[in-house]
């Protein structure tokens, strides 16, 4: 009985550490994000270069970091992405931009 308890205790702290390391932080705040439909567009752009569900992947993950974009949708199959965007915050130029710099060719529709 005592090998069971003495093992017990590293297992316990080892859980509470998980859970608190886990746990969100004071620190963090939380930003309220008001948008306009009416400033939300959606726009499909012609994209060269992608070979595969991974490129896809990337490519939205690239640009949905950009500030204002609402969602992302892209498909090698059919070379192009779907973008909706609040147009307060971003545009096509910038848009354009990460796609260039994520390795694929950007084109307007």
């Amino acid at each position: 009985m005592r090998v069971k308890n003495t093992l017990m205790v590293p297992v316990l702290l080892f859980n509470l550490y998980f859970i608190t390391s886990c746990s969100p932080s004071g620190s963090k705040t939380r930003k309220e994000v008001f948008i306009r439909q009416s400033d939300i567009v959606s726009k499909s752009l012609e994209v060269k270069g992608m070979t595969c569900v991974g490129c896809e992947v990337t490519l939205e993950e690239n640009i949905s970091k950009i500030e204002g974009v609402v969602s992302v949708k892209a498909s090698h199959s059919k070379d192009e992405a779907i973008i909706e965007f609040d147009t307060t915050k971003t545009d096509l130029r910038s848009i354009a931009r990460k796609i260039k710099e994520s390795g694929y060719k950007p084109f307007t529709n």
